[in-house]
């Protein structure tokens, strides 16, 4: 089963977590049933993740 079918990750803004203007979110990763994994990103860092997974698709095609 895929991360879509089972709703195993989330992407979600945190203001809370804001700090000098950098917008925070938190990244939940379902890892086993009933057990998360939760990782707190930046904007940037998410931007970078990004990048990161296009250029290695752009490789494998």
């Amino acid at each position: 089963m895929s991360i879509k079918d089972s709703g195993g990750f989330s992407v979600t803004r945190s203001p809370y977590l804001d700090v000098s203007g950098r917008k925070a979110y938190i990244v939940e990763i379902l890892i086993s049933p009933g057990q998360w994994l939760r990782l707190t990103y930046s904007e940037a860092d998410l931007q970078e993740i990004r990048r990161i997974i296009g250029q290695a698709l752009k490789e494998d095609a």
